[in-house]
């Protein structure tokens, strides 16, 4: 039987260069993977607005791809 895990996000969102500094991820790689939909993002109001990096989602998606 699995035990239950438990996850605790410090946020629910960062900002680009916080995920990559997180993730150790080279910033513009990030970048890239935001442009391509491999990042999912907040949606923005206004186009000049900062990207934030959806925490929820992808801890959803690794928890999907793990089973």
């Amino acid at each position: 039987m699995n035990s239950p895990l438990s996850i605790t996000l410090s946020s629910p969102y960062l900002s680009l260069p916080e995920f990559a500094k997180v993730t150790g991820i080279p910033y513009e790689t990030c970048r890239l993977m935001v442009k391509d939909g491999r990042l999912p993002i907040r949606s923005k109001a206004r186009k000049m607005e900062k990207v934030l990096i959806n925490m929820i989602a992808l801890t959803k998606e690794a928890d999907v791809q793990s089973r």
